[in-house]
């Protein structure tokens, strides 16, 4: 394909933005020879500024569960721009979404928009704090909850062997420019592992706040939970009086109206959500029960946002709604079952092309792994066991094929309601394609 385009642009990019880019997933880090520049997005693909056109499996970073420009959240968009995007009030539609949500999810008795999935990981730990009057929590390796110091710890993969044990590994910030003391208060334990949990519950006993995790870990590529594991994360919480937080900031709306915890019937205490929530709008959401989330009362828990809850981005979120959850959440089911047509047909032709790679995850979330174990189960699997640097490789010569994945193996591709089977035959053309004449 022609990159000309792209190239100028990049070049000129990197003279006004580090790296050429403003989030350096989207940079030359992971690009090569460098990003493409896209002109517009329509359903489930994306044409990029030199005219090359591309299935995209990676729709904003897991946001466009019904794809791009769908005609509902354009004219959501519209309707708001004309009767303006933000006031310092609120609105009756704001009342109205906020009303929904609270049916829809399982844990939410209350709720409190942001701007992001960080600043709603920010505020609900602060809320566990505050609530609990502890300062402690519980993190696991490899979950990414935005890039607040307090989280940011043990995420990004690194050789197996610089982490440490099990049962005491090492913490290693994931940027410079965090303060020792920004992490004195975060424990870092495995994942799928209840028995380390209880270990480190009972070496801080009476400490801890909460327990924060991602119901499937989801920026290690995919990875499911044990069978049991989240049931038990909600039992040993229960019985230490400690808040248990479902980061569904990537899970919520594509498994289930309410997320993760409506699909596995494990209800958290409080719950973080955006990406999907907003359609490709910026924004972020806290839900919880009752009387936790009555601890943000003015003199209480702070948190403030300009922007949050603007009128441009509850259209639209009233919308997104509206077409997931129709007729009896047709949209999400459809989302599964593409996904699992997907996943489906990877795994037939890395057979036939004897690769050994496997999928993982189910439904609208999945991603490849490149190794010749059965399972990644963990981050300490992912950095020991799944070839980082080869799936880097497949991914940036898919696109040369018209199939946009993420070139990061700790991201996650997903589906979206545009796609339909030209696109999915697309799509395997391109794997079969690219793993023809693949080296190892």
């Amino acid at each position: 394909m022609p990159y000309t385009k792209s190239k100028i642009l990049y070049e000129r990019a990197l003279k006004i933005y580090v790296e050429g880019v403003n989030s350096p997933s989207r940079g030359g880090a992971f690009y090569t020879p460098h990003p493409i520049f896209v002109d517009y997005g329509k359903g489930g693909r994306i044409y990029d500024i030199d005219g090359n056109e591309y299935v995209d499996l990676m729709l904003g970073f897991s946001v466009l569960l019904l794809g791009h420009a769908h005609p509902e959240i354009v004219e959501a968009s519209f309707r708001a721009a004309e009767q303006g995007t933000h006031y310092a009030t609120g609105s009756e539609l704001e009342v109205k979404v906020g009303e929904r949500l609270c049916q829809q999810i399982p844990c939410a008795d209350k709720i409190r928009f942001t701007n992001s999935g960080t600043e709603a990981a920010m505020a609900a730990i602060r809320l566990a704090r505050g609530y609990t009057g502890r300062n402690k929590f519980i993190k696991f390796e490899g979950h990414y909850h935005g890039w607040y110091d307090d989280f940011l710890v043990n995420t990004h993969a690194k050789p197996l062997d610089a982490w440490g044990t099990r049962r005491g590994p090492v913490h290693i910030p994931d940027s410079a420019g965090i303060p020792p003391e920004s992490l004195s208060n975060t424990i870092v334990c495995p994942w799928n592992d209840i028995d380390l949990v209880a270990d480190n519950i009972k070496k801080f006993k009476g400490q801890i706040a909460a327990i924060i995790t991602e119901p499937i870990a989801s920026n290690i590529g995919c990875i499911l939970p044990k069978q049991g594991f989240l049931e038990d994360l909600r039992q040993i919480s229960k019985d230490n009086d400690i808040l248990l937080i479902f980061d569904e900031v990537v899970t919520g709306f594509r498994y289930a109206p309410g997320g993760c915890q409506e699909y596995y019937g494990v209800i958290p205490d409080i719950a973080t959500f955006g990406k999907a929530l907003g359609a490709g709008m910026p924004i972020g959401l806290v839900a919880g029960k009752n009387e936790i989330m009555e601890a943000f009362t003015w003199g209480g828990v702070l948190h403030f946002g300009t922007f949050n809850a603007t009128r441009l981005a509850m259209e639209v979120v009233n919308a997104n709604l509206d077409v997931l959850t129709r007729n009896n959440n047709s949209a999400i089911k459809y989302l599964n079952d593409t996904g699992d047509k997907i996943i489906a047909g990877y795994n037939e032709i890395f057979k036939h092309r004897k690769v050994p790679a496997i999928v993982q995850g189910f439904g609208p979330m999945f991603q490849i792994y490149f190794t010749e174990k059965e399972e990644i189960m963990d981050f300490r699997d992912y950095c020991g066991h799944a070839d980082l640097e080869k799936y880097n490789r497949f991914a940036n010569k898919l696109r040369n094929h018209g199939v946009y994945i993420p070139v990061s193996n700790g991201l996650h591709q997903i589906t979206c309601i545009a796609h339909k089977e030209d696109d999915i035959e697309k799509v395997f053309a391109g794997v079969d394609e690219v793993l023809k004449n693949f080296k190892s």
